[in-house]
């Protein structure tokens, strides 16, 4: 004869479900690899307005082809996409209100970095849609991966710089 097993939670059990229920119904959800539908970038700007770029926005941005080896990668590499200056002035905001500012990039994974946006200038990184060809997955360091020109500036040669590739990013905000 089999016996019917009884579950008994202590009181303190109870007080600790109880508050972990309670957490979870205030907390945010976890954000890792969460992205508004269709939209591949989301650019918050300082008067708060919010630009969301899917896939086609960014395809109509005019393209760089980049060649460089990362620190990441066996090689030189090819990397396609629109100048970081490009996506950030597509809509409407001019070199002038974004000098001097600060730009905070966040990854799929919840990483962040925070660079200046002169950097898009100075620089003239590449929002690298594309590598050796072939867009890039999320599990390729896409769909977007911010790529300097490593080769032909020995200023970006160093591990600082190396910081500011960013890949699988999704959302910039500028500060």
């Amino acid at each position: 004869m089999r016996r019917a097993m009884k579950t008994v939670l202590s009181r303190r059990d109870l007080v600790l479900f109880g508050s972990m229920a309670a957490l979870a119904a205030v907390l945010p959800a976890p954000r890792l690899f969460a992205r508004p539908a269709g939209a591949m970038l989301t650019i918050t700007e300082p008067s708060g307005r919010v630009r969301q770029l899917e896939a086609e926005d960014i395809a109509a941005l005019p393209w760089q082809q980049l060649i460089t080896q990362t620190p990441w990668t066996d090689g030189k590499q090819q990397f396609r996409g629109p100048f970081l200056r490009d996506v950030l002035t597509s809509g409407g905001m001019t070199r002038s209100e974004l000098a001097g500012r600060k730009l905070l990039m966040k990854a799929l994974n919840d990483y962040g970095i925070v660079l200046p946006a002169d950097d898009a200038w100075d620089y003239e990184p590449v929002l690298a849609r594309e590598m050796n060809g072939k867009p890039m997955r999320v599990r390729d360091k896409g769909p977007l991966w911010l790529v300097y020109p490593r080769d032909q500036r020995p200023d970006l040669q160093l591990a600082v710089m190396d910081e500011r590739w960013i890949w699988q990013l999704f959302e910039i905000t500028i500060l």
